[in-house]
């Protein structure tokens, strides 16, 4: 079984896919240059109050919002009062209004006088360091798209595990990985982000919709093939757990989710989906997940640790899809289609914001050999950009 990694980067935007052995995603990782405060950080902070009736203090990390630092984190015998300065390790990053989750058992030292506070002291783990410990004692072979990459990429696993894709993000028989990821992406920053499963005589969706509160999952499916009503729902369930873990994952969801599967038939039939949905992320998700006895109806609900924000919101912030518009362009490097000379972006003010800040004509000519103009246009969602050229 091995699994298989998209690496895609510019200068300010870096993106890591991993699919496992099915072609099948699940998770996605992603270096930005406006984010840093995530999961794996160590940050010296500045403690601003401490909350005896919470357990826990309010430390400033140099983020949006206050991190927030349980006491029953910090290392024994240790004692906090408001100003002092404290070094720790972010283990969830911040979302909504929350700031990051931080916690202090660390054998790092504060740092000397000189040093700012808040600061952060080592950045996070790269996005592909990341991507390769989500495929865990699997095999890897990491993908790109521009030969310019592999240094990069040759400092973390060994030259024989990286390879070159085609332009269109296939070889030798592979699926087009790009393509896959495209679809994933549509998928995700949808209204309604909607997910398609196949098994053996099953097809269905999942459609998924957030809230600040809570997650919920609606499981569609029907038969393809003759069976019992009784056997097509057990397959269609059980099929469509799978893919609830997968996508719990991929997309961070965290807090209180609910799982609206086909109505079960029998007792026995729930106890066995909820059975094999447990032992599912048991396998696959390092995060702490409590499920919750599945209803007469086929209701399930589950909490979820989480690590930052669902990825689905944080795809739909004008970085996040600034980045997205470069690792595109970034796709045709400079020479590969000769006959592109000039390329048209046209997108929400916003977005324009963000990429005038990396897209100079001078770093378009150097690193993708032709000019990109940009058209900034109010009446477009966050979501919608149009290239053309």
């Amino acid at each position: 079984m091995t699994y298989h990694i998209l690496y895609e980067s510019t200068p300010w935007h870096t993106r890591c896919a991993l699919f496992d052995d099915h072609a099948r995603l699940l998770t996605l990782r992603y270096d930005e240059c406006t984010r840093r405060h995530i999961e794996g950080a160590l940050v010296y902070g500045r403690v601003r109050q401490v909350v005896p009736s919470l357990g826990a203090a309010f430390v400033s990390v140099g983020d949006l919002n206050d991190a927030l630092l349980p006491f029953n984190t910090l290392p024994e015998g240790t004692k906090l009062t408001e100003g002092q300065g404290i070094v720790a390790r972010i283990t969830r990053g911040g979302f909504y209004e929350k700031g990051p989750r931080l916690d202090a058992r660390t054998a790092i030292k504060p740092p000397s006088a000189d040093t700012p506070c808040p600061s952060i002291i080592s950045p996070p783990p790269s996005a592909l360091t990341r991507a390769l410990h989500d495929a865990g004692s699997n095999p890897v072979t990491v993908w790109i798209l521009n030969g310019a990459h592999r240094d990069a990429v040759t400092r973390h696993v060994p030259e024989r595990q990286v390879k070159q894709l085609d332009l269109d993000g296939s070889h030798e028989g592979l699926p087009s990985l790009t393509d896959l990821l495209d679809d994933h992406l549509d998928a995700m920053v949808s209204p309604r982000p909607t997910f398609p499963f196949k098994g053996k005589g099953i097809e269905g969706n999942l459609i998924i919709e957030l809230t600040s509160a809570v997650a919920t999952i609606d499981v569609n499916a029907s038969p393809t093939t003759h069976m019992q009503k009784a056997d097509a729902t057990m397959a269609v369930n059980l099929r469509a757990a799978e893919e609830v873990a997968r996508l719990c994952r991929l997309l961070d969801l965290g807090g209180s989710v609910i799982v609206d599967f086909i109505t079960p038939k029998s007792k026995n039939h729930r106890g066995i989906v909820a059975e094999h949905l447990g032992a599912t992320f048991n396998v696959t998700d390092d995060r702490f997940v409590e499920l919750r006895p599945m209803s007469r109806h086929g209701l399930l609900e589950l909490t979820r640790e989480r690590s930052g924000p669902s990825l689905s919101l944080l795809l739909k912030t004008p970085e996040y899809i600034a980045g997205r518009v470069g690792l595109t362009l970034w796709r045709t490097p400079a020479g590969a289609n000769p006959a592109l000379r000039q390329q048209t972006i046209t997108a929400h003010p916003d977005v324009i914001y963000v990429l005038q800040k990396h897209l100079s004509q001078s770093i378009c000519l150097a690193a993708l050999g032709r000019s990109v103009a940009l058209v900034p246009n109010a009446s477009l969602p966050y979501t919608h950009v149009q290239i053309t050229g």
